[in-house]
């Protein structure tokens, strides 16, 4: 798994590639939580590349569109596959 985490003018791109457990999910966070704490205005993950994610990476997207509620920012997933999606869903991720 590999990542990549821009800042482009308020707006954060997260192109993320395999799959996503409890290693993965951590080294996000680490990266992404210290962009989220200042003004931001959305956050694009890219999952095209993803073809699985447990429930840390699951974990992780649901603090990650809870802080953009907060906030009043946008959090939009692009590409994910049905299965990838269906987990999303069951896990209460809302795009």
């Amino acid at each position: 798994m590999c990542y990549e985490i821009r800042d482009i003018d308020q707006q954060i791109e997260v192109v993320l590639t395999g799959t996503i457990g409890v290693k993965e999910a951590t080294s996000i966070r680490q990266h992404l939580f210290p962009l989220i704490q200042r003004e931001f205005s959305g956050i694009t993950f890219h999952l095209e590349a993803v073809p699985d994610m447990d429930s840390s990476g699951l974990g992780l997207l649901l603090a990650v569109q809870k802080i953009c509620t907060d906030f009043h920012a946008t959090v939009t997933f692009t590409g994910m596959h049905e299965r990838l999606q269906e987990r999303l869903t069951m896990a209460g991720i809302t795009f």
